[in-house]
């Protein structure tokens, strides 16, 4: 006897392809807090978390995207995923183009929704995948007017219009390396070419992008933590790399999460979380604090050290910097002090021009943690609180290094910039969700 199957509804698809889209970070707040930021997890008090993620924006606030897959069906057999060809993930399920947009439209014009987030498996091939997914945002722009936010996901391998096309329709774009180098990415993903599927396309990207031939501000990428065996030095090197030479904006850190291990799914092994909360503040450093990746501090296995900061960590290590007088170091000195941030340091320059400071309790009003600065600081040449321990006269432990520098040394001077960070901000501001931009350096 035929066996009659339903045809699932629109609601059921969003239920089976939001929950496969969550193991992407991209959207992960921007204060990388531990645990992996807002992007992670859905709001539980809201009646429609299972379909949209609240995202933490610089400055404070919070706008609500939809983050879905155009399709849980993959030919791909990547470990780290949830969804590959050979998973039995439970259902698989796919959008149409026509479907996904009015389905997105429907909740926007509630206003549940200030914008989307698309990726999916690879359904048939990338090309093909890719087409359904730039249809969709077509239809956005085109037949709905549309003219908010669209992160949209480059799958491995897509020709270079569909390219061309993407930068044309969202105002960012991601394309994940997942690995820091082609010998680590195939121990994890062996159906991907590191060279040619995915850093030509993100140079492709990141030309188009430079050269304004679009709306796309930035594009991003993202690294799966600790499933190919890499340290921290060649994830940093990597991300240092791209900012450099390939126009990226920004990386995500996703702490392996096994897809055979169902205790570990939700991401439960705590120094995996920690190790990527430690690679957040590295690159919020690189990004925002005038650190480049010379500065950053490895251990003996050339892991980022669990027990403090990355920050705190240079600190040991260059005791001679300190103490920053905080009436007349630079900005970039006073971004260099433990507890001092980029909106912090510049309000110290700014209102210092009428009135020195003269003890913590001036500079808390700043919004630095006064807690962690103390041991670095002084004001006008004199300590406050003589008290206060030199934090930065503590051994810190055998086989910390840094200054593993890509370039020659003569080079870094003139070279060492991140082009696509210049004048940009950390993060997209919403149309009527703007908060103060918080610029990177």
């Amino acid at each position: 006897m035929a066996q009659f199957i339903r045809s699932l509804t629109g609601e059921e698809k969003l239920d089976i392809l939001t929950e496969s889209a969550r193991y992407d970070v991209c959207l992960a707040s921007c204060n990388g807090r531990t645990g992996g930021g807002s992007g992670r997890m859905r709001d539980p008090s809201s009646p429609l978390n299972r379909w949209i993620y609240p995202v933490a924006v610089p400055g404070g606030g919070m706008v609500h995207m939809l983050k879905v897959l155009m399709s849980n069906v993959c030919v791909n057999n990547c470990t780290y995923c949830f969804f590959g060809a050979k998973r039995n993930c439970g259902r698989r399920t796919s959008f149409r183009p026509e479907e996904l947009a009015a389905l997105f439209m429907g909740f926007y014009r509630a206003g549940e929704v200030n914008g989307l987030f698309l990726s999916s498996g690879i359904r048939g091939s990338s090309g093909e995948t890719m087409e359904d997914m730039l249809r969709t945002v077509r239809l956005l722009r085109g037949r709905y007017r549309f003219d908010g936010y669209v992160h949209l996901k480059i799958l491995p391998g897509v020709p270079e219009d569909q390219i061309r096309e993407a930068v044309l329709l969202s105002n960012r774009i991601s394309l994940n390396l997942e690995a820091p180098t082609g010998g680590h990415l195939e121990k994890i993903a062996p159906d991907k070419a590191f060279a040619s599927d995915l850093l030509k396309r993100m140079d492709w990207t990141g030309q188009l992008i430079r050269r304004g031939e679009g709306r796309t501000a930035s594009q991003t990428t993202q690294f799966v933590v600790g499933p190919s065996g890499e340290s921290d030095l060649d994830i940093l090197r990597t991300v240092d790399w791209v900012y450099r030479e390939r126009y990226v904006f920004r990386s995500y850190f996703s702490a392996f999460q096994d897809p055979e291990d169902p205790l570990r799914q939700g991401g439960g092994d705590r120094d995996a979380l920690l190790r990527e909360h430690r690679l957040y503040q590295c690159d919020f450093l690189m990004r925002a604090y005038g650190f480049r990746f010379p500065d950053l501090v490895f251990d003996g296995s050339d892991r980022i050290p669990l027990q403090t900061d990355p920050k705190t960590a240079w600190a040991l290590l260059h005791p001679h910097f300190y103490p920053v007088d905080i009436n007349y170091g630079s900005e970039e000195d006073l971004l260099r002090v433990p507890g001092i941030g980029p909106l912090s340091a510049s309000r110290i320059v700014s209102w210092r021009k009428d009135t020195p400071f003269r003890n913590g309790e001036d500079l808390k009003k700043t919004g630095c943690l006064l807690s962690r600065a103390a041991s670095y600081i002084e004001y006008s040449g004199k300590r406050v609180n003589r008290d206060q321990p030199l934090l930065f006269d503590i051994d810190p432990p055998r086989g910390w290094e840094g200054g593993h520098s890509p370039l020659e040394e003569e080079k870094i001077g003139s070279l060492y910039e991140y082009p696509a960070q210049k004048g940009k901000t950390v993060n997209y501001l919403f149309k009527g969700k703007d908060t103060p931009p918080a610029y990177c350096r």
